[in-house]
């Protein structure tokens, strides 16, 4: 009999494997939308050689006394007709596979748990499972895969092999202001906004910034119009989580990034969009070096290292990690995810007509990615009320360029969630709460 193969879970998987059997986990949906449908049976093909490629994602988690741990599955699992909602958890037990694919007449779905991956080690993934999908369905031949790790750089635990045990101090802030309103953390809100690439990289230049400092500025726009007067003293924090591997000589699919964020206190006056995104884009720069988040991925390590966690037993790591986690959300408005532009072999690109980037939420969440000429955002929202996602989506509208929306909720369900918001705030009124 094979020997079993067990991964340990890197630091940021240790973090959400605390979830593990919750009604919430941590999930990220690539989707690409192809030239016809989807052939099931092309589909499993190219998962099974996806898999051959990528052996530490076909793993399962299983618990020890101390720490979770991964244990690599011997089957592939089948791929499957769309029938769950959007990011819906991958753990329902020990044995669960901790990616799912499925399919949805010409669309391809690919959701895999943040305890064995992040954005970009799941995009290696994603592309590679679209290429093989293609080369089969349709006879392309000869596109090589982009990525060349070996299996051990794949499964390499980053964090780990670049850390370094220094002293980081968090400056003293203001408490974040944080989004209110009726939340449904059970049944979120997921929406695909799709922007031609041209027209708005053309804006974010006449702005002389970047796109995604565009979407930030955006976003802050639309927060603040929602913002009531009296909190307009705290500050709008956007968590801008930020690819290492571009900092170090590391392959992993697995985990690898640091955490960056931008503030802006809004004041009495709306500064114009143009000073936002100004702001953001000075910011984006000086946040993102590599000193900057050196410092802070090691404090994000230094939790782990704690001896005195590392000899607790499993449940108490649970409760403190839960613990930290609650106290950062605390710290956070929104979070904007950029993965830039998305290179595909032209071969492969076309028969691919969009790509969209979505992420489980338990408060407001943007994915942002260009592929081809399309800007896809993916909004990712647990708050019933519209308001923000609307602003956001008028400010490109009034820049006369349109875009497409398309969401997860019929009318009736988006209906009910904004007789339940405006209960909520008429409840609020009466009771002489505090919005």
């Amino acid at each position: 009999m094979a020997r079993d193969i067990w991964y340990r879970l890197d630091n940021i998987g240790k973090f959400y494997s605390s979830q593990a059997g919750s009604a919430f986990q941590t999930v990220f949906r690539y989707s690409a939308t192809l030239a016809d449908d989807i052939d099931p049976d092309a589909l499993q093909d190219a998962l099974d050689k996806t898999v051959a490629i990528f052996p530490s994602f076909n793993v399962s988690l299983r618990s020890g006394m101390f720490w979770y741990y991964l244990e690599q599955l011997r089957e592939t699992p089948r791929v499957s007709p769309e029938n769950l909602p959007i990011c819906y958890g991958l753990r329902v037990d020990p044995k669960s596979v901790l990616f799912r694919v499925s399919y949805y007449r010409r669309r391809i779905n690919v959701e895999v748990s943040h305890m064995i991956s992040d954005g970009r080690g799941t995009l290696s993934f994603f592309k590679a499972l679209i290429y093989a999908y293609v080369q089969r369905r349709y006879g392309v031949c000869g596109v090589a895969l982009d990525y060349e790790g070996t299996d051990r750089q794949k499964a390499e635990d980053s964090f780990s092999k670049y850390y370094e045990r220094c002293e980081t101090t968090a400056a003293p802030g203001a408490r974040a202001y944080r989004i209110s309103g009726w939340r449904d953390e059970a049944d979120p809100t997921f929406l695909e906004y799709h922007l031609p690439a041209d027209s708005a990289i053309a804006l974010a230049r006449s702005y002389g910034v970047g796109i995604t400092a565009l979407v930030m500025a955006a976003l802050v726009a639309a927060i603040r119009q929602e913002m009531p007067l009296r909190q307009r003293s705290r500050p709008i924090r956007l968590d801008i989580p930020v690819d290492l591997r571009q900092h170090f000589a590391s392959q992993t699919t697995r985990n690898f990034f640091g955490l960056a964020f931008f503030s802006y206190l809004p004041g009495e006056e709306d500064e114009p969009i143009g000073v936002l995104a100004a702001k953001a884009q000075a910011e984006l720069k000086a946040i993102t070096t590599a000193e900057q988040l050196k410092a802070r991925m090691f404090k994000m390590i230094r939790l782990e290292k704690n001896l005195l966690l590392r000899l607790s037993p499993r449940i108490a790591k649970d409760f403190i990690i839960n613990l930290a986690a609650r106290v950062t959300m605390r710290e956070s408005t929104a979070t904007v995810s950029s993965l830039g532009r998305l290179e595909i072999d032209e071969r492969i690109g076309e028969y691919l007509h969009d790509i969209n980037v979505l992420t489980s939420t338990k408060g407001m969440s943007l994915v942002v990615c260009t592929f081809a000429n399309v800007l896809s955002i993916g909004i990712s929202t647990v708050f019933a009320n519209p308001d923000i996602v609307k602003e956001f989506c008028r400010f490109f509208s009034n820049a006369g360029i349109e875009g497409s929306l398309q969401i997860n909720k019929g009318n009736e369900e988006l209906a009910e969630d904004r007789r339940e918001a405006r209960l909520e705030a008429s409840l609020r009124r009466v009771g002489g709460g505090k919005r």
